[in-house]
């Protein structure tokens, strides 16, 4: 190659690195790079125009054949790995081989996802420094992740709290410990744990278009739906309600015993004074009408709702039930919350209740079948276990008989004497009223059964908790016999043959 070549590709490739720094550190394009552009065209051109002999005797040369041919497979390969590895990042499938399929998400989830028409921002509010915070985000990348394989509309942010005090302020978030917010078309929600069936709730109540309004009767003494600061209040019960973007009133049914239209549930928490027998009337035409009623009522004080409840084919026990626990004293009462821990496994409402969970109820009273309406249906959806007594009183002496309780309700069906036509009527009824207080609200898994028969009287199943995905374990459950054959077939030969392969090698190759 002549000096003159060498020269001009010198000045082509520092007239490129010229025009790559200035384009780089301008952040556009200017005059001055179509200049080094051009410069770097024509010495190129100069240089392979004088030194046109010379490329043309290297380029015929057999190794220069050779040589090019294994660049041009290098680069198809390459360009092959990267074609591959673009269509797997935006086209690509997973397989769940779990028993469970806990790594997959639900058909509902699916649905919802897949429905989304605008985008889902997903907001994760953290701080630095803060324990458990990486791992949190972690896990919820790893559940966003699912969402996002089934729709580009889930666009996930984490948000640094004194980064953006502005964005926190506006959330109205105040701690680090890891909070998240789904925000659909100005529809916010909040999430308090972090696995599929809290992210589909929520994604259920930022995507619902109509607002469900829930009545409060007051006039009773029934609990106060204001109060936010007792544990007997409902003031937790009415925020979650409005967090959940339901309309929460008040109906003094007392002063004007007609039902609103636009009543979607009536709940009926804890009343002290007797309804009036025209209030009574009221509720009986509201469900003949297809009404949804949730009565909570404490025990020994029904407030004359057993006149409503025995129609329906439900019977107030008015006694108190706890758990007999077990103690180092020998067997003995258990005078704190009383334990539901038995659902039924075919109520939407309770379905999606883990074998190994409980509700907490504060001394209620059983619920009993009785003389059920042709055409109604009571479901008990949540009882004591087995190891549970009763007593007329608060002052229990001995432990009494055991047996299982009832305590929740669900009453559906057409009021009795109503003919085909009229409209099915939803009731929840408890055996008491504190297990919905400030108090005792998100204990355990009381705030899911609220919500839950919330959202099924107002119609509102996909609302519901989508049952959890248990991990199931494989066991392998093998007799004596069966054992003995797997130990002297397989435990205790295997070793052995593999120990006299290994010798038997070593001796053939030291003889060698």
């Amino acid at each position: 190659m002549s000096k003159l070549g060498k020269i001009s590709f010198l000045f082509a490739g520092i007239s490129l690195v010229s025009m790559s720094i200035t384009r780089y550190l301008l952040g556009e394009w200017v005059p001055f790079c179509w200049v080094a552009l051009a410069l770097a065209v024509f010495f190129l051109g100069l240089g392979l125009a004088k030194d046109r002999a010379f490329f043309k005797e290297f380029f015929t040369m057999k190794t220069t054949k050779e040589g090019m041919s294994m660049g041009v497979l290098i680069l198809l390969m390459l360009a092959v790995l990267i074609i591959v590895n673009y269509l797997g990042v935006k086209h690509y499938k997973t397989w769940d081989f779990s028993t469970a399929q806990s790594n997959t998400l639900s058909d509902q989830s699916v649905k919802l996802v897949k429905g989304l028409d605008s985008d889902l921002k997903v907001l994760f509010f953290y701080k630095k420094g803060v324990e458990g915070n990486e791992e949190n985000r972690r896990l919820f990348r790893e559940l966003i992740k699912k969402y996002q394989d089934q729709s580009p509309k889930v666009q996930l942010d984490f948000v640094e709290v004194n980064e953006r005090p502005d964005l926190a302020k506006e959330y109205g978030v105040d701690k680090g410990s890891g909070v998240v917010f789904l925000d659909y078309k100005g529809r916010r929600n909040r999430i308090e744990r972090i696995d599929e069936q809290e992210f589909t709730s929520a994604l259920v109540k930022v995507t619902r278009e109509q607002t469900k309004t829930i009545y409060f009767t007051v006039g009773h003494g029934e609990k106060d739906l204001k109060d936010n600061r007792e544990g007997l209040g409902l003031g937790s019960l009415k925020l979650m309600l409005e967090n959940n973007r339901y309309t929460v009133k008040e109906l003094p049914l007392i002063q004007n015993a007609k039902i609103p239209e636009d009543a979607d549930v009536i709940i009926v928490a804890g009343p002290v004074q007797g309804f009036q027998d025209f209030e009574i009337a009221a509720l009986e035409n509201y469900l003949k009408n297809g009404g949804s009623l949730f009565l909570a009522v404490e025990s020994q004080n029904t407030a004359g709702l057993e006149k409503l409840v025995s129609k329906l084919g439900v019977q107030f026990e008015n006694n108190y039930v706890l758990n007999v626990v077990d103690t180092v004293m020998g067997r003995g009462i258990n005078q704190g919350p009383t334990m539901g821990a038995v659902f039924s496994e075919s109520n939407k409402i309770t379905k999606a209740f883990g074998r190994s969970e409980v509700t907490l109820f504060r001394f209620p009273q059983g619920l009993k079948k009785a003389n059920v309406p042709q055409g109604i249906v009571v479901d008990e959806i949540v009882k004591t276990t087995p190891n549970a007594v009763a007593s007329n009183s608060l002052q229990i002496r001995g432990e009494g008989v055991e047996a299982t309780y009832t305590l929740v309700d669900e009453v559906t069906g057409r009021w009795p004497g109503s003919d085909e036509k009229a409209k099915p009527f939803s009731v929840i009824i408890a055996g008491d009223v504190d297990f919905m207080t400030n108090q005792m609200l998100y204990q355990n898994l009381n705030r899911d059964l609220v919500l839950n028969s919330v959202a099924a009287l107002a119609k509102e199943e996909s609302l519901i908790s989508i049952t959890p995905k248990e991990p199931q374990a494989t066991k392998m459950l093998m007799t004596e016999t069966k054992f003995a054959v797997f130990l002297f077939a397989f435990i205790i030969p295997l070793p052995i043959l593999l120990l006299g392969t290994s010798i038997g090698l070593w001796l053939r190759r030291r003889n060698a």
